[in-house]
C-alpha cells in the first residue's frame, strides 16, 4: 500500500477515535462501588461527587458525560458541589430508586424516664414517649434553636433545622395551642435595665413552663401577613412577661396578636410531636405509633444537598432528595440547567433555589414538606429587561411552609421572562405564586387549598411597583382559596385568587377560573392602587366578590412610586420601548380594563370602584341555584342565551394541570 494512502487511513482512523471517545463518556455510581474504582459499570464510584472528580480530571476529551446512579440511598455529611462543569447528564435508574439523603439513621432509643416533668405531667402520655440521646451524632450542633419567618432579620434566614423524620415525613415540633389554634398577647413591654423585650400573656397555662431549655415562640407580632419567630429569655410568671431574646422581627410588637409556643418539652402531648433539650442533647418523641418496623432519621447536612455553580448544561433527573438540615438544592449563575423527574422533600427551608444565568428548568419535579416554599428563581435583568428565560412545568408542589408561614410560596419569582406552566399547587398557607419582576407567563396551572392561613394574599400574589409589566396569567384554575375551617388568625384584609397589591400595574389576566377564591374584603381578583391592568374573558364562580378595588389617591400614588420612577427614569429607554404606555407614568392611575367575563353566583361582582373609574363592559352577571360548572368542565353552553353578542371565547379547561409524565 502507498504510504502516503497508509498515512491518511491512520490520520482518518486516529479522528474518528477522538470523536468517538469525545462523545462516549459513562460513568456508573453506586452504593456497592467504591471511590477508588474507575467509574465503569463493573467497577462503580461510591458517590457522586467523585463521579464529578473523574469528569474535571477528563478535561475536555468528551462531548457529553452520563453519570449512571443505581438503585440505592446515599447519606451525605455535606452537599455534592457541581462547580464549572459543563455538558454533564446525571440520571437514577429508571426504577425511582435512587434517593440522596441528608439525614443520619436513629436505631437505639429508650421509654422516657418516670422521674421527667413530662411523664409526671402526664403518665398517660409518658409512657408513650421516647427519648434519643443525640450527643454523639456527627455533624449536630448542640445549640439553641432559632427560626425565622418573614418579618425576621434577614441574618436568621438561613437557618439549619436537625428535623426528625419518620417513614420519610418530617414530624412537628411540639406547638401550644395545638393544631392551628393560637393564644394572643395583650401587649409588649421593655426592661430599661437589660433592654430585653417582653410580651405581656393572660393564660395561665404558660406559667407551668419550668426549666424548658428553648422555647420558640411564633407569632404574627404586628401584621396578619407577617409571621417570626422569638427566642424565649426567660418567664416572668409573677408579672406574667415572657422575656425575649434579640434580634427580634423587624416590625417590632403590636397589640392583642396571635402567637403560639413551639419546642416546648413539656407540651409534647400530640403524636408526631417532638421537642429538642439541647442541654441534655436529647430529643423526646411521642411516636403515632408501634415504632419497631418504623425508619427514623435525623436530618443533619446543613448544606443544600446538591450545588451547582457557574455550570452549563447539566442535567439531573429521577433522583429524590430527602431530609436535609437546609435547603434542597441550589443552582447559582448557571445556564441550561435541568432538574427534570425529580422529587425534593423534607427540608427545613426552600426546596429548588436557582439564582442567576439563563435557560435553566425545572420539569416533572415533585416538592413538598419543606420548611418555606418549593421553588426560587432569579434570573434576567431589571435594567436592560433580558430574559432569563426559565421555565417551570408539570412540578406537583404541595404541603409546604411548615416552618415559615408567610411569603413562603410554592414559587418565588424575580426578575424578567419565567415561564410557569402545567403545575399544581396545593395545600400553602401562603400564596401558590408569587410574581416580583417584568414579562412572566403563568398558563395551565391548578391552584387549591393556597392562603390557608396569612393574611391580605392571593393564590398569585404580586406587590411593589409600577414598574412591573409584561405579566400574563392566563388559563388558570384556581378554586378553593383561604382557611379550610375556621381561620386561624382572624384575618383583617382578605384572600383572593389573584391579588395586585400596592402599584402593580399592566397585568393581562384572562381565560382563568375562579371558583370560591374571595374571602374578606377582597374579590377573585384584587386590584390595590395599580392601573393600566386588563382582566378579561374569565369564569368567577360562586365567589363573594368578583373584582375588588383599593384605589389610591394622587398623593399616595406619587409619594409611593417616587423611588421607582428614579429606576424608570434612569433605565426608561428600555422600558418605553417594551412597554409604550409607561411614557404615562403618573397618567390615568386606578384605571383598569374589565371586559367580557362571566360572573356566576357572586354576591357582589365588584366593590370599591371609586366613581367607576375602571372600564366596565360586557361582563354577564348570572345568578343560577342550580349550576355545576365542573361536571361540565366550565363550559358555558348552558348560558348561551346570556352569552349573546359577548363573544366570550371558551376556556381550554382540559389543558389546565398537571400533564401525564413522557
Amino acid at each position: 500500500m502507498d504510504m502516503k494512502l497508509l498515512a491518511f487511513f491512520i490520520l482518518i482512523f486516529s479522528l474518528f477515535s477522538t470523536v468517538a471517545l469525545a462523545q462516549n463518556l459513562t460513568l456508573h455510581v453506586s452504593v456497592q462501588g467504591d471511590d477508588s474504582n474507575p467509574g465503569t459499570e463493573g467497577k462503580p464510584v461510591a458517590s457522586i461527587a467523585r463521579a464529578a472528580e473523574l469528569i474535571r480530571a477528563a478535561g475536555s476529551d468528551f462531548d457529553t458525560a452520563h453519570v449512571i446512579i443505581h438503585e440505592g440511598v446515599y447519606r451525605l455529611q455535606q452537599g455534592v458541589v457541581i462547580n464549572g462543569l459543563k455538558n454533564i447528564v446525571f440520571s437514577g435508574v429508571d426504577n425511582g430508586n435512587v434517593t440522596i439523603k441528608g439525614s443520619t439513621a436513629l436505631t437505639s432509643f429508650q421509654k422516657l424516664s418516670k422521674r421527667h416533668t413530662l411523664y409526671k405531667k402526664n403518665p398517660e402520655i409518658g409512657k408513650k414517649i421516647i427519648e434519643f440521646d443525640v450527643s454523639n451524632i456527627e455533624g449536630l450542633t448542640h445549640e439553641k434553636l432559632r427560626l425565622a419567618g418573614a418579618s425576621s432579620v434577614p441574618e436568621l434566614k438561613d437557618f439549619r433545622l436537625h428535623e426528625l423524620i419518620v417513614d420519610g415525613k418530617p414530624m412537628p415540633l411540639s406547638r401550644w395551642p395545638n393544631g392551628d389554634a393560637y393564644a394572643e398577647f395583650t401587649h409588649s413591654v421593655v426592661d430599661s435595665s437589660t433592654m430585653l423585650t417582653g410580651i405581656q400573656y393572660t393564660d395561665e397555662h404558660i406559667s407551668s413552663w419550668n426549666d424548658e431549655p428553648n422555647i420558640l415562640l411564633h407569632g404574627y407580632w404586628k401584621y396578619l401577613w407577617a409571621d417570626a419567630y422569638e427566642q424565649v429569655n426567660s418567664i416572668d410568671r409573677k408579672r406574667k412577661i415572657i422575656w425575649l431574646n434579640p434580634p427580634y422581627n423587624h416590625y417590632t410588637f403590636d397589640e392583642n396578636k396571635p402567637f403560639a409556643a413551639v419546642n416546648v418539652v413539656s407540651e409534647i402531648d400530640q403524636p408526631g410531636e417532638w421537642a429538642y433539650d439541647y442541654k441534655a442533647q436529647k430529643i423526646f418523641f411521642y411516636p403515632e405509633g408501634d415504632v419497631t418496623d418504623s425508619k427514623i432519621e435525623l436530618s443533619v447536612c446543613k448544606d443544600p444537598l446538591l450545588s451547582i455553580e457557574e455550570a452549563q448544561h447539566i442535567t439531573f433527573r429521577n433522583i429524590t432528595f430527602s431530609n436535609g438540615a437546609g435547603p434542597g438544592i441550589e443552582i447559582k449563575n448557571s445556564s441550561y440547567v435541568n432538574v427534570e423527574n425529580c422529587i425534593v422533600n423534607a427540608f427545613p427551608q426552600d426546596g429548588i433555589l436557582v439564582h442567576g444565568g439563563y435557560n435553566n428548568s425545572i420539569r416533572g419535579c415533585e416538592v413538598f414538606d419543606t420548611g418555606r416554599g418549593a421553588i426560587i428563581v432569579n434570573g434576567g435583568s431589571y435594567i436592560t429587561l433580558e430574559k432569563g428565560n426559565f421555565n417551570i412545568e408539570n412540578c406537583h408542589l404541595h404541603h409546604l411552609s411548615r416552618i415559615d408561614k408567610t411569603y413562603t410560596p410554592g414559587i418565588l419569582v424575580d426578575g424578567v421572562g419565567t415561564t410557569i406552566r402545567n403545575c399544581k399547587m396545593h395545600d400553602i398557607p401562603s400564596s401558590a405564586i408569587r410574581l416580583n419582576g417584568n414579562d412572566h407567563l403563568v398558563e395551565y396551572n391548578e391552584m387549591y387549598d393556597v392562603v390557608t392561613e396569612s393574611d391580605d394574599q392571593g393564590a398569585i400574589d404580586m406587590w411593589g411597583t409600577q414598574n412591573y409589566r409584561g405579566n400574563v396569567i392566563r388559563y388558570n384554575y384556581f378554586y378553593d382559596v383561604g382557611p379550610k375551617g375556621q381561620d386561624a388568625i382572624n384575618s383583617h384584609c382578605g384572600r383572593a385568587g389573584v391579588r395586585l397589591d400596592d402599584a402593580i400595574s399592566g397585568v393581562f389576566i384572562y381565560g382563568n377560573v375562579f371558583k370560591n377564591t374571595s374571602v374578606g374584603l377582597f374579590g377573585a381578583v384584587q386590584i390595590h392602587g395599580g392601573k393600566d391592568n386588563i382582566v378579561w374573558n374569565n369564569i368567577i364562580y360562586n365567589c363573594e366578590t368578583g373584582v375588588s378595588f383599593s384605589p389610591w389617591s394622587e398623593q399616595k400614588w406619587e409619594e409611593y412610586t417616587q423611588k421607582a420612577k428614579e429606576f424608570f427614569m434612569q433605565n426608561r429607554l428600555a422600558y418605553i420601548a417594551q412597554y409604550p404606555q409607561m411614557i404615562r407614568y403618573d397618567d390615568d392611575i386606578n384605571k383598569n380594563t374589565l371586559i367580557g367575563n362571566v360572573l356566576i353566583n357572586c354576591e357582589k361582582n365588584k366593590v370599591r370602584d371609586k366613581k367607576g373609574i375602571n372600564t366596565w363592559e360586557d361582563n354577564i352577571e348570572i345568578n343560577d341555584e342550580g349550576a355545576d360548572l365542573e361536571r361540565a368542565n366550565y363550559s358555558l353552553g348552558k348560558y348561551a342565551k346570556e352569552l349573546e353578542g359577548v363573544q366570550f371565547i371558551p376556556i381550554p379547561f382540559e389543558k389546565i394541570g398537571l400533564k401525564k409524565q413522557e
